[in-house]
């Protein structure tokens, strides 16, 4: 017996009280519940964007009470070529919550091919539990 004729058996039983709801809901769910009607298929995913990368932007924003530097902002657009040598000018604090985040930024470097998708690679939110410290790193390629 095809499953549409066991879901109609179902629901004549249930129309004419042998079963209750809760029992035709569990049969028709054992059948493998209603069937569907046949809608659009759902668009495809947007393709990845691949060419030549040219840079590498890195942006800091720190905020907090930490000596005499209250609120940092740092953006960094480096030549993807140069990037592994601009990345000894990051503060320290910054290397420090990327390696924390267990981001190595040199790794991350080398591993960038001429067919790197563009976008962001990095995007770390850093709160230190109501301190006053916090801090937003986010790397991307341009």
């Amino acid at each position: 017996m095809a499953i549409v004729d066991e879901r109609r058996k179902i629901l004549d039983l249930l129309e004419s009280g042998r079963i209750n709801a809760d029992q035709a809901s569990e049969l028709l769910r054992a059948l493998g519940g209603a069937p569907r009607e046949a809608g659009p298929p759902p668009p495809p995913p947007p393709p990845v964007r691949t060419g030549t990368a040219r840079m590498l932007r890195i942006s800091i924003d720190a905020a907090g009470n930490q000596g005499d530097m209250k609120n940092a902002k740092i953006r960094v657009n480096v030549p993807l070529g140069l990037a592994k040598f601009a990345t000894r000018f990051l503060p320290v604090e910054a290397k420090g919550e990327l390696e924390a985040q267990g981001v190595d930024l040199n790794e991350l470097i080398a591993a960038l091919s001429s067919e790197t998708p563009e976008g962001r690679l990095v995007d770390i939110d850093v709160d230190n539990d109501g301190d006053g410290k916090s801090a937003k790193i986010v790397v991307e390629v341009v």
